[in-house]
């Protein structure tokens, strides 16, 4: 018996030393760090996602019920989308500054080092300004309110895991790429983005995370929400033809270069109204968003339901020709208010209504051509966001992932490639790093 005990004793201690040495390890640090991480933002993201539909369906059952008063009701979408505005201007101002706008420029900066790490309050204000900017009609995207929430959520389990403060960075951008595939329900497309928007880096440990965290997050999103695509296609064949994609992608590039420089003037004139208080200029935007809400309900908020009926072939040259242009406008004049929302959701929307549009005008010209209108709207997306952002290998899975779509690869390709070309040649910088150099130049989020 004696014998038994200290062989069992004896092991017993071997085995504890062994697992203590297996936690020491960096890998299961990071990864254990991660997989807490991607449990968090897919909670909160998907609570996020689940109630900005609410917030969509009361915004539409408001401005139905405001029609009864033809006269005056527009007065009700005005007020509420200016007080929403507002106050998600008023959070940020008050609690949180570097939650307003989309936040990815700032997620960047903590990773190299050049801003600090976001605070407490982040993500409370990021969950409910987003909620209120997006719910009352503003024209931002959901993606940058999650993307930031998911690496303001990292900062616990780094902290208790991987307390190094190069791990510590690895598991919070790991956060906000999980951000992003919950936004999307695209686990692949927010592991690139991490590689290639947040860090533009590749390494084992970022991989480790990135992996970790989006998976779990996606998981746990889908337990939640179900798992569905966001946004439903019938099937669609563009044949062996690339070229009318390269040239959708190269119009897109000159689209998505002056669409950067439109959301730079506009913040400049923002920043030049110093006498008026941002909380009122915010109020002010919001109220010129509320008109359009009392006209157009549809063209408001982050746009997935138009992007779903363009998809579905609802919209007629006219009308998508309106959207690009409306669309165009509204995304950099609600961006300028300050309030918690992202940019990816409306190019996204843009994009798809320019490729659209390029589909039927071409059909029109030449009926035998038969360019499908949905194959053209998708690559639209990709197109655009490669040209503003310049991360086409993102845009290109996230447009696969959202869609199903993965016969479309080549003409993906095409049209990033187009856009992306035409984008380096007019001098177009990406987005993110102009706003990222503005943000630290100023000291200003948006």
């Amino acid at each position: 018996m004696k014998i038994r005990e200290r062989l069992r004793s004896g092991f017993s201690g071997e085995c504890r030393h062994r697992l203590i040495a297996l936690l020491r390890q960096r890998v299961i640090r990071i990864c254990a760090a991660s997989i807490l991480t991607g449990l968090l933002t897919g909670f909160v993201g998907g609570a996020f996602r689940y109630l900005l539909l609410d917030a969509d369906k009361l915004r539409d059952l408001m401005v139905y019920s405001a029609h009864a008063w033809p006269r005056a009701g527009w007065l009700l979408p005005v007020l509420v989308a200016a007080l929403g505005a507002a106050l998600a201007r008023f959070l940020v101002v008050r609690f949180a500054p570097n939650a307003a706008g989309s936040g990815i420029q700032h997620v960047e900066a903590v990773f190299r080092g050049e801003a600090k790490p976001d605070g407490a309050a982040t993500v409370p204000v990021k969950f409910l300004g987003g909620l209120v900017a997006l719910g009352t009609g503003m024209a931002l995207g959901r993606e940058g309110p999650v993307v930031q929430m998911g690496a303001a959520l990292a900062s616990w389990p780094s902290k208790m895991l991987a307390p190094d403060e190069e791990d510590f960075k690895i598991v919070q951008v790991a956060g906000a790429g999980a951000g992003l595939a919950v936004a999307f329900n695209a686990p692949i497309g927010g592991s690139i983005f991490v590689l290639e928007e947040l860090t533009g880096s590749v390494s084992t440990w970022l991989l480790v995370a990135a992996l970790a965290a989006a998976l779990t997050a996606t998981w746990t999103m889908r337990w939640a929400l179900g798992n569905t695509h966001d946004f439903i296609l019938k099937p669609v064949n563009h044949g062996w033809s690339i070229f009318p994609f390269l040239l959708l992608g190269a119009l897109l590039g000159v689209a998505g270069a002056y669409y950067n420089r439109l959301l730079l003037v506009m913040l400049r004139l923002a920043d030049r109204c110093t006498r008026i208080p941002s909380i009122y200029r915010a109020a002010a935007i919001g109220a010129a968003i509320g008109l359009i809400v009392w006209f157009k309900p549809m063209l408001v908020g982050d746009g997935s339901q138009m992007i779903q009926a363009i998809f579905s072939n609802h919209y007629t040259i006219e009308a998508l020709l309106t959207i690009f242009c409306l669309r165009f406008a509204m995304g950099p004049w609600s961006y300028a208010a300050g309030a918690p929302g992202g940019l990816f959701t409306p190019i996204l929307l843009l994009g798809a209504s320019f490729g659209a549009l390029f589909a039927e005008v071409l059909n029109y010209i030449v009926p035998t051509l038969g360019l499908p209108v949905a194959a053209c709207a998708v690559v639209g997306m990709a197109a655009l966001f490669a040209a503003c952002v310049r991360a086409p290998l993102t845009s290109i899975v996230i447009a696969i992932e959202m869609t199903g779509r993965a016969n479309l690869t080549l003409a993906l390709l095409a049209g990033s490639l187009g856009a992306m070309v035409v984008a380096i040649l007019l001098k177009s910088e990406p987005i993110y790093e102009i706003l990222k150099r503005r943000m630290l130049r100023e000291g200003t989020a948006p």
